[in-house]
């Protein structure tokens, strides 16, 4: 049996002829370099024999960079690896035949030897010129580039078995090997199967390195078809790109000439006009398999086998597609040609009748295919510790930058390794999109932000940010119901009657619309059966601080979300939940206060919000305090009122406040702590709480009666004391079981401490209201001190503490003048208004335990009779002392000023009359009405002489604001009344 023979093949006869000009043309330019040369030396004999030689070695230097530069010793390696002894047989035999054709060329030959001889170093500084310029803007050294402020990741594919962040390396390889073992024949094609993102040409590159190392056999031909989706002859490009990477590789100058003509074949007929006149050329009657045995013959000749990668054919319309296949099938008389096709199946079948051709063309062309898949635990890896490798991809962001997000991509790598891991691959399920997320963590500059000191709660910043990619319409929905104070569809809400939270009405449609991971998203992030909020009652704080979900009131934390992704808008740290619950766990763990304290976001001088959430947060948290941190809660507390403002603008100020405070403080932590743990709530135990109260046992001359009113606190450290003996008395509902029990205990160890509330409440204030007026007696009534005409003189600093000590300027201006016109300067003029009359009242009024708190006059100075001697003691002062004008003239207008600052309201009355009006219930203020009756019979005709009501003297309160000449007449009015009504019950004789 004998083998066919190989029809002999027709010799290129145009490469033989380029190669035959190429040698006539060089022996032409040495001759001619030859005859200026000569010229130039007999010209100049005398020239120093080392400047010739150095403008030589210099010139050749410049020569030999210029063409190492240009990689011509790479060209004369292949050229020396092709071993065409042929071709240089022709390069020989054209420089002969210049020597051949010298008779032809004498007159030429002639004009160059008689030339002027400085031609010759013209041409030679011509020659290192043109040599010297793209030498010298190559290596010109540039400008340091300013590294950008923001750094994103490029989706590049990678090249480095080092980038290899998914664990390709190991398929790459096998892969790449079956390729080489599967040797070369007609029509092979490899296909690699995967969805956009998964790392398709990754996977290429990471092969192709193999491919390479066995270069001496295979050449890798990667077609693009993406780039020339709008060029009609796909083909045509085809064989380009083939052609040229076989001619980067190899030295085979015939292929181009072979190339060319089946390029030609493909085009078919052209027409060509000249003259008016159409001409019609065909290409010649050669068939297509013919000039693909040239070619093939070609690559069989130079031992190479060419492996052509057709990469991203999913990214093209169905019919482009077709277009590509059909080319690539043209082309399968290559035996030496192998074919890697990388494309999705799904995207190529998604069209329905272009989609199924591509699917049968695929089923056609690909002869073994490969499926890509990336596992959820390699983009944990990544998220988790890959990004930290210098050598990743991931080495254009800081690493600075990088730690601070390590927060939110632990996250997201802690969902992925979840039981709904499949629901989020679709979003967040290659290397592509996980780019895309750090992009857009990257784009709202999160990295400047702590986000361990903020309330976001991190899986859920994580699920909105998704949704803001994948779906932009839907998260422009939320954005728009959801921000400037609206509550929009997806927040969650709960009504005052109820207890649990529930979706909005129109949730569950919105989610029927968004089908999918779309509806997954929702789900997680608003869906009150998934994230099983219950019963709202018992809901911590923390979360309603941290989930998104919450958007109503002052839990917006959905607008939060959501400004922080479109805005870029992170809160400050002083409106944070977390910065106080950290410091908390900070204190709890053993830190002092006072430290805490010293932090810069606790600074006192910017604002009071720090201090206030601190306490409060601090006082929910008491269930586990040690002895020590109790201590040191109740200690620093009582220290920092003075430093806190008496009002603000919306509420109470901080100061009166903190006494709430406190109070929790000693009810849940202010007894029975050991280092550890804390004992149970017996009355022997919490007993420890009167004990501080009173300074007694180990709390001895650190007493809180004595501390929240000593002579430096002054009028306001008695309105702090007053507040505290008020919200002590158990008629007033505080929930303070165990300060009421240890109050009770204190008076009488077998007392009941169950039954009516108004009986508890008068037994536990029994003997604190005594204590209270026996300092009050000792510090202002023996003495014969005013306290009225003190609390008028309260400096303004003691009002706005050091938040608000900036205003001090403004606060001291005369609050009725035009220039103090103020609303800070009226505050605090009512504040001192109300500073007097709330001591006095408390200390002053005998009423029993009705609701509103046991009167501290109600008792007597000592024993368990209740007969009210404090309040006639308190009203003996005040008309005899305090509003005398026998004592001091100008306690008269002390008195008037007392009378207007107890003006009653016309929805109180009952009354026609427009404003606050003067009546006999309200005018005394918690004074004995018939005290005051009498005083007004005493000195009623002595301060009508005043003439008082034609002055502008005003007060100001709260509420309100009265003036001496519009509402004096109405207080006589009244007051009169009060002195008819004293007179019946015990006649005075007038003065």
């Amino acid at each position: 049996m004998t083998a066919t023979k190989q029809a002999l093949k027709m010799p290129e006869l145009m490469v033989f002829a380029k190669v035959f000009v190429v040698g006539f043309t060089a022996a032409e330019v040495c001759r001619a370099a030859y005859y200026l040369g000569t010229a130039f030396a007999l010209a100049n004999v005398d020239f120093p024999f080392w400047a010739r030689a150095t403008a030589s070695l210099v010139t050749l230097a410049i020569c030999v960079d210029y063409a190492v530069s240009r990689g011509a010793h790479t060209a004369a390696a292949k050229m020396g690896r092709s071993i065409r002894l042929d071709l240089l047989i022709a390069v020989f035999l054209g420089a002969w035949s210049n020597e051949l054709t010298m008779p032809w060329l004498s007159k030429f030959h002639a004009v160059l030897k008689a030339a002027h001889p400085q031609w010759a170093p013209v041409a030679l500084l011509m020659l290192t010129t043109v040599l010297l310029s793209p030498l010298v803007q190559r290596r010109w050294p540039r400008r340091r580039q300013i590294k950008p402020q923001l750094q994103f990741l490029g989706d590049e594919e990678i090249g480095r078995e080092a980038d290899d962040l998914l664990s390709s390396e190991s398929q790459a390889k096998s892969f790449a090997e079956t390729v080489l073992a599967s040797g070369a024949h007609s029509g092979l094609v490899f296909g690699v199967d995967g969805p956009w993102g998964v790392g398709k040409t990754s996977f290429i590159n990471l092969a192709e390195r193999y491919w390479e190392r066995a270069a001496d056999k295979v050449i890798v031909c990667r077609f693009e078809p993406l780039r020339y989706a709008s060029e009609p002859d796909l083909a045509d490009r085809l064989i380009r790109d083939l052609s040229a990477a076989i001619q980067n590789k190899v030295f085979a100058p015939e292929f181009r000439p072979a190339a060319s003509r089946y390029s030609r074949l493909i085009k078919g007929k052209a027409d060509v006009s000249f003259l008016g006149f159409k001409l019609s050329l065909e290409p010649s009657q050669e068939t297509v398999d013919e000039l693909l045995d040239d070619i093939d013959e070609v690559l069989r000749r130079i031992g190479r086998r060419v492996i052509v990668v057709i990469d991203d054919l999913d990214r093209l319309d169905a019919k482009t597609v077709n277009n590509v296949l059909f080319a690539t099938r043209r082309t399968f008389k290559l035996s030496q040609a192998t074919y890697v096709l990388c494309y999705d199946t799904e995207v190529l079948a998604g069209g329905k009748e272009e989609g199924s051709r591509a699917r049968e063309f695929l089923e056609k062309f690909v002869t073994v295919k490969l499926s890509l898949f990336v596992d959820s635990s390699s983009i944990r890896n990544f998220l988790q510790r890959d990004w930290e490798k210098s050598e990743s991809q991931l080495e254009s962001v800081p690493s600075d930058t990088m730690v601070k997000l390590g927060a939110v991509l632990n996250e997201l790598a802690e969902i992925l390794a979840g039981e709904s891991a499949a629901k989020y691959l679709p979003l967040i399920g290659d290397l592509r999109k996980v780019k895309r997320f750090i992009n857009a963590i990257l784009l709202m500059q999160i990295e400047k932000t702590d986000l361990g000191r903020t309330d976001f709660n991190k899986s859920d910043l994580i699920h909105l940010m998704l949704l803001h990619l994948n779906y932009p319409g839907l998260f422009r929905r939320i954005y728009a119901e959801e921000t400037e104070g609206r509550s929009g569809t997806f927040s969650v809400r709960r009504k005052y009657d109820e207890s649990e939270f529930k979706n909005a009405d129109g949730f569950e449609q919105v989610k029927e619309e968004h089908p999918g991971s779309a509806n997954f998203l929702l789900e997680q992030l608003f869906d009150v059966g998934v994230l099983k909020l219950g019963d709202g009652r018992n809901i911590e704080e923390s979360v309603l601080r941290s989930r998104a979900c919450f958007n109503k009131g002052d839990t917006r934390n959905l607008e939060s979300f959501l400004k922080l992704i479109v805005r870029f808008a992170t809160p400050e740290p002083q409106e944070t939940f977390v910065l106080y619950q950290a410091a908390v766990d900070r204190v709890r763990k053993g830190r002092k206060i006072a430290s805490v304290f010293a932090e810069a976001e606790f600074a006192l001088e910017k604002q009071e919000t720090a201090h206030d959430q601190f306490w409060r947060v601090l006082v929910n948290h008491t269930h586990d305090f040690t002895s020590q941190t109790a201590e040191d809660a109740i200690e620093t507390l009582v220290a920092y009122l003075p430093c806190y403002s008496s009002f603000d603008n919306d509420d109470r100020g901080l100061r009166p406040r903190s006494i709430y405070s406190l109070l929790r403080l000693l009810d849940r932590a202010g007894w029975g702590r050991t280092a550890g743990r804390r004992r149970v709530n017996s009355p022997e135990n919490v007993i420890e709480i009167a004990w501080r109260i009173f300074g007694e046992e180990k709390f001895v001359g650190k007493g809180l009666l004595e501390r929240l009113a000593t002579p430096e606190r002054g009028v306001l450290g008695w309105n702090d004391l007053m507040l505290f003996r008020l919200q002590c008395s158990e008629d007033r509902g505080g929930q303070l079981y165990n300060l009421h029990t240890a109050l009770i205990v204190h008076q009488d160890m077998s007392a009941p401490r169950s039954g009516l509330v108004s009986q508890l409440a008068l037994m536990g204030m029994r003997t604190l209201s005594q204590q209270v007026f026996a300092h009050f007696k000792r510090t202002y009534i023996e003495p014969g001190r005013n306290f009225i005409a003190e609390a008028r003189g309260v400096p303004v600093d003691a009002f706005l503490g050091q938040a608000f000590a900036h205003l001090r300027e403004e606060a001291s201006l005369d609050p009725g003048s035009n220039q103090g016109d103020t609303t800070i300067a009226r505050r605090v003029a009512a504040a001192r208004s109300f500073a007097a009359s709330f001591v006095i009242y408390q200390l002053s009024n005998a009423l029993p335990p009705d609701g509103s708190g046991v009167g501290c006059g109600h008792y007597d100075e000592s024993g368990a009779e209740d007969g009210g001697t404090i309040s006639r003691l308190m009203n003996d002062y005040v008309f005899s002392y305090c509003f005398s004008p026998i004592v001091d003239g100008d306690n008269v207008q002390l008195f008037l000023d007392h009378c207007l600052a107890h003006l009653s309201s016309p929805f109180h009355t009952g009354r026609d009359e427009e404003g606050y009006v003067a009546t006999k219930s309200g005018l005394p203020g918690g004074l004995d009405p018939k005290a005051m009756g009498r005083y007004w019979l005493t000195h009623r005709n002595h301060i009508r002489g005043l003439g008082l009501q034609d002055s502008g003297r005003w007060v100001f309160l709260p509420s309100y604001t009265a003036f001496y000449r519009d509402d004096l007449e109405g207080v006589f009015a009244v007051l009169d009344e009060l002195a008819e009504e004293a007179v019946s019950a015990t006649p005075v004789p007038d003065a």
